[in-house]
């Protein structure tokens, strides 16, 4: 009868369920996969607003261009303002500035046009500025 009772306490044990040291793991497992997760989420959205913010450049460097093309001095370096008031470029988003909420900077010379984002620090002259086409 002994090893009976022994048998039935084991069971007992077996189906109580989770120890508070199982579940503490457990937790922690997935805090660490979140974190793993949300760093990723994080970099992919970055790279995205890198992206855009290219394309958009270029639209905007397309404009100059144009702009210049309309018969307007090449010497002269429009704004937004003045290429959307003439229709080189749309109301959408590349005149709105670029994905970090910012102003576009347009740097011309005599024949070229260079587009400048501040980037995710918001400051010029910084490694992170993105600028089209590439210097």
């Amino acid at each position: 009868m002994h090893s009976t009772q022994v048998k039935k306490q084991k069971r007992r044990r077996a189906s109580r369920g989770f120890g508070l040291i199982e579940i503490v793991v457990s937790v922690a497992i997935i805090a660490m996969i979140s974190a793993a997760i949300t760093v990723a989420v994080i970099n992919i959205a970055m790279r995205q607003k890198v992206e855009l913010t290219k394309t958009n450049g270029e639209t905007l460097r397309s404009a100059v261009k144009i702009w210049w093309a309309s018969g307007n001095d090449a010497g002269t370096c429009p704004t937004v303002p003045e290429l959307i008031a003439d229709g080189a470029l749309d109301r959408g988003k590349s005149a709105k500035g670029d994905a970090w909420g910012q102003p576009w900077h347009i740097q011309c010379d005599a024949t070229d046009a260079t587009i400048v984002s501040l980037g995710p620090d918001k400051l010029l002259d910084t490694e992170d500025d993105i600028r089209v086409p590439p210097s």
